[in-house]
């Protein structure tokens, strides 16, 4: 496929809207984008191209999708895109002016800077006898059937949170998923009523996160360092002591507070879709814990071991493509701007389809099967330009690609190396909740037994 991106036209006033796509009364698109979104995006891609608008309750979207858009999204996206709206209703719920997701431009660089390097793969590669020991003892745990992405949220929220600021979220874990998925529903998505926000259960959920986030503080300005080296909180407190116009308190909190969620919705659910496929296929499943075998056999690895695996990191990618966690991200546009031959006007809501090309056909074949063989050398789907985008694109690309591949892969081979794995039951069909975020249902389960 040959993919050009438009130049941005001088006169964007004379062109056309894009295409609005046909829906219902007041509810417009909703019920239909309710279930598989990129389905739905797919269709409407393969009917209208790269650009068509859609109404959904009263609210109107310009959708900007396939491989044109990723390509103008990386390219051109710092121009005429911005984040604060979206993401406002969270901040505002976190009692914050800014965060780092809803930052654009040279103070997002500036803030991304500084955050970094704890969420990097240089930083986590000193902590991997952590992140194994974390694992193994989870996994010896599962005496008793247990839900397969609550079990994987319980080791990869433990995870980030040491890595990163030194504490255990342990105990937190229910408070912050119920927190986070409020939050998410209600301030961002808006698929439920403010109502929920009232609610007392998520109230109490909200002030434990609260008084963990200043626990963690609080410490680590009485304990500067005290690892040896400076951790997240650590670079953030030097920021907010240097510039508090900045960084002022009430935003250095939710800083705190990102490790502890950045794995609730994101790696866990790719850690459980993970499992799931590899449950599906024996074959792969013993291929993968034999190289999990061979990873561990001389105790901890090292990052060079983990780089070289070839199964399990296909595994991964593949697990990417397949079940992309934010299959989209939505905008403003900050200026006028041409694409495909149609006008977007500034404050237009834009959203782009990002996860869109990983179920094209012409990109990756028969893409609703889980191949990960589509990395092969003499494959490589995956490189295709605009193809492949699981960690999202542009200034906003996931600050913790590369944490949250080592965090995946070292969570899959440690557990795989300490239990054998079965569902339960042992003939479930995967059936995904979209609630905030794409992940298997609750009755997704697995049964642990000792190797």
């Amino acid at each position: 496929m040959t993919i050009e991106i438009d130049e941005v036209s001088a006169d964007v006033a004379s062109l056309p809207l894009p295409p609005l796509v046909s829906g219902l009364p007041v509810l417009g698109s909703a019920l239909e984008m309710s279930g598989d979104m990129l389905s739905f995006l797919l269709k409407h891609y393969r009917k209208h191209g790269p650009i068509f608008r859609i109404k959904a309750l009263n609210r109107e979207f310009t959708v900007m999708a396939g491989p044109e858009a990723n390509l103008f999204f990386s390219q051109q996206g710092h121009q005429y895109f911005r984040s604060d709206e979206f993401w406002r209703g969270q901040d505002a719920e976190y009692g914050a002016r800014r965060s780092l997701i809803s930052m654009d431009g040279p103070e997002h660089a500036r803030f991304r800077k500084v955050q970094g390097r704890s969420y990097s793969r240089t930083h986590i590669n000193e902590y991997y006898s952590e992140l194994a020991e974390i694992g193994r003892a989870e996994a010896l745990t599962w005496d008793a059937p247990i839900g397969g992405v609550w079990a994987m949220q319980r080791i990869i929220t433990e995870q980030i949170g040491v890595v990163s600021t030194g504490f255990s979220p342990r105990e937190y874990l229910d408070d912050l998923i119920l927190f986070l998925r409020t939050v998410l529903m209600v301030r961002v998505t808006r698929m439920r009523p403010a109502l929920m926000l009232r609610n007392p259960a998520y109230l109490r959920a909200k002030a434990r996160i609260f008084s963990l986030g200043q626990e963690v503080i609080a410490h680590h300005r009485a304990n500067p360092n005290a690892r040896g080296a400076p951790d997240l909180i650590d670079d953030l407190l030097v920021l907010a002591d240097e510039d508090p116009e900045f960084l002022p308190d009430s935003d250095l909190l939710v800083a705190a507070l990102g490790p502890f969620i950045a794995g609730v919705d994101t790696a866990a659910n790719s850690c459980a879709f993970s499992l799931y496929s590899l449950l599906k296929d024996p074959d792969l499943m013993a291929r993968a814990t034999a190289e999990a075998d061979e990873l561990f056999a001389n105790g901890v690895p090292t990052p060079d071991q983990l780089r070289k695996l070839d199964v399990l990191h296909r595994v991964v990618i593949e697990t990417l493509r397949r079940y992309p966690i934010a299959p989209a991200t939505q905008r403003r546009a900050a200026s006028p701007f041409s694409f495909n031959g149609y006008r977007v006007d500034a404050d237009a809501t834009v959203l782009i389809a990002t996860g869109l090309p990983h179920f094209m056909a012409e990109f990756f074949p028969n893409p609703r099967r889980f191949d990960i063989d589509r990395y092969l050398p003499e494959r490589k789907e995956h490189k295709q330009r605009g193809a492949y985008a699981p960690f999202g694109l542009g200034a906003h690309v996931c600050l913790g690609a590369g944490m949250a591949e080592v965090l995946i892969i070292m969570t899959l081979a440690t557990v795989l190396h300490t239990v054998s794995l079965s569902m339960d039951p042992a003939d479930y069909e995967l059936k995904i909740d979209y609630t905030p975020t794409q992940k298997p249902d609750k009755n997704f389960r697995i049964r642990a037994t000792l190797r």
